[in-house]
């Protein structure tokens, strides 16, 4: 039996890569996280090991990298719809790569971001991969559609009570990944041949699905109607508030504008996996029954 591969976790010190994290660990791997609050972290996963330091000191994550097969990057989102933030970490952690030997690093990104768009996190991820790519850092990028565990799994009360809160355009058209396929992909298929490296890829479910196709889903999945509210007004209070989430720094500074985006765009892959890997991506509908029919 192969011994287990070692990940390096930076920027996953937090409840955004809670599944990325659950997931390499379920494959049996052996996680190695950077964390400046290493007491609560290893809290969180006593299974992990837990190295004390910051993303943005490449001294620190030069340590941290330091033997491990892979890396696993989440850049943190900037606020109030700026990127610049976000880029300058990436920078800082490309640089401790450098130190710490260079490893394989694996990139959570978004689609469509071959150019730029004015919202703050697509700008952000633009640039990063640039910073990848130009870096000399082997590298994976995976371009990720809407995670299925961040839209429907927090919102389980609602959904049970027949409500979808997606107050956006019903005519356009999503693309999903299912976040725990992250790990397992770069665990089963990124790290067993080379023929991934220095590669951008689209990792997403098939199918794309439009608002009421969601509710049809969703509908289908819980045994009775799910239904999104209408755009009007929820979707213009929303935009309402901008200024206010600015004055306070909130995270919602920088949802909105991509929230705009999708109601304007939807949020397309037009890309695929590569055939020759054979991975199969958890559906949406896979997801939404094991949660719907799994929460009764």
């Amino acid at each position: 039996m192969p011994s287990p591969r070692t990940i390096a976790a930076i920027g996953c010190s937090g409840p955004v890569a809670t599944h990325f994290i659950e997931g390499f660990l379920e494959e049996g791997a052996n996680v190695r996280i950077l964390a400046r609050n290493p007491d609560r972290v290893q809290a969180m996963y006593p299974a992990a090991s837990i190295i004390s330091g910051s993303m943005i000191e490449p001294g620190d994550v030069a340590r941290a990298v330091d033997g491990a097969d892979l890396v696993f990057l989440v850049t943190p989102m900037g606020l109030n719809n700026d990127p610049a933030s976000e880029i300058e970490s990436a920078k800082r952690v490309i640089e401790g790569l450098k130190r710490g030997g260079s490893p394989h690093l694996a990139y959570t990104s978004c689609l469509g971001v071959d150019g730029q768009s004015g919202v703050g996190i697509l700008d952000a991820k633009h640039a990063i991969e640039k910073l990848i790519e130009q870096s000399g850092v082997p590298y994976t990028i995976m371009r990720c559609g809407t995670y299925m565990e961040d839209l429907f799994d927090p919102r389980i009360e609602l959904l049970r009570k027949g409500k979808f809160l997606f107050p956006l355009n019903r005519d356009r058209r999503f693309t999903f990944t299912r976040q725990r396929d992250v790990p397992r992909f770069i665990l089963h298929e990124v790290l067993a041949s080379d023929a991934l490296r220095n590669q951008t890829l689209d990792l997403v479910a098939p199918g794309t699905y439009s608002i009421r196709d969601i509710e049809a889903r969703l509908s289908e999945a819980a045994g009775f109607p799910v239904k999104a509210p209408p755009r009007f007004p929820i979707f213009h209070v929303y935009r309402a508030l901008l200024p206010v989430f600015r004055a306070r720094r909130d995270r919602m500074s920088s949802v909105i504008p991509l929230l705009v985006y999708f109601d304007r765009h939807g949020y397309l892959s037009d890309g695929e996996i590569p055939e020759d890997t054979k991975f199969k991506t958890t559906t949406l509908e896979q997801h939404l029954e094991a949660l719907l029919q799994g929460s009764r």
